[in-house]
């Protein structure tokens, strides 16, 4: 089973249990057809679980980084007519949850250490002037970099004083306490009782994602 398939099922059982969800997401992350039309069956499915809705765009994020898995070796895929059909029809879907799953995945490929400073730095080079715009969106982690080596209790009350309109605010959290300890197996008790279950969510996938 896929890591990407660990994280989604990590993702929807620390909202609520719901094996129903869950194994029909594992059959459609593994079913063997095309991306657009896994899409629309996605859609679908969350239309009957309108209680994970909040959580909806990061498992999208799961399922494109699944499909990324199996056509990353191919670097002709990424000028196929197919890949421009899927970007297209995808480019409002998904999160910037997707970035840090991408970074996992390179840096899991090159056996880079796992960093916070490496992932804005090096992955996302948001020092850069063309990339401007990822310096705009992850501001506030680059003015928190040494965050993570706080306790849960400093980062989760930095997270309170961040404002609501901020692009990355549910993730901040999670993000920290990713880099905090990015081989953690599951999300330590003391953050689960300081923080929201969407916020759990993420950290729950993307540690399953990292070392499931």
């Amino acid at each position: 089973m896929s890591n990407a398939v660990k994280a989604v099922q990590a993702l929807i059982n620390a909202v609520g249990q719901n094996n129903d969800l869950v194994n029909s997401l594992t059959s459609l992350f593994e079913s063997s057809d095309e991306f657009l039309v896994k899409v629309k069956q996605f859609d679908e499915l969350f239309e009957q679980h309108q209680d994970y809705h909040n959580v909806k765009e990061y498992a999208f994020d799961l399922l494109m980084v699944y499909h990324l898995e199996f056509n990353n070796q191919n670097e002709d895929y990424f000028d196929s007519r197919e890949w421009q059909d899927i970007e297209d029809k995808t480019l409002d879907r998904g999160t910037e949850f997707l970035n840090i799953l991408l970074y996992i995945s390179e840096a899991k490929d090159t056996d880079a250490e796992v960093s916070i400073e490496d992932f804005l730095y090096e992955f996302l080079l948001v020092d850069e002037d063309e990339f401007q715009d990822e310096h705009r969106i992850y501001e506030e982690l680059i003015a928190n970099v040494e965050l993570p080596e706080e306790s849960v209790t400093s980062i989760v009350e930095v997270a309170k004083r961040l404002p609501d309109e901020l692009e990355i605010r549910e993730l901040f959290v999670p993000l920290m306490l990713f880099f905090k300890d990015p081989e953690a197996k599951f999300p330590a008790k003391e953050f689960i009782s300081k923080t929201t279950k969407p916020e759990i969510a993420l950290l729950a996938a993307a540690l399953a994602y990292a070392n499931g």
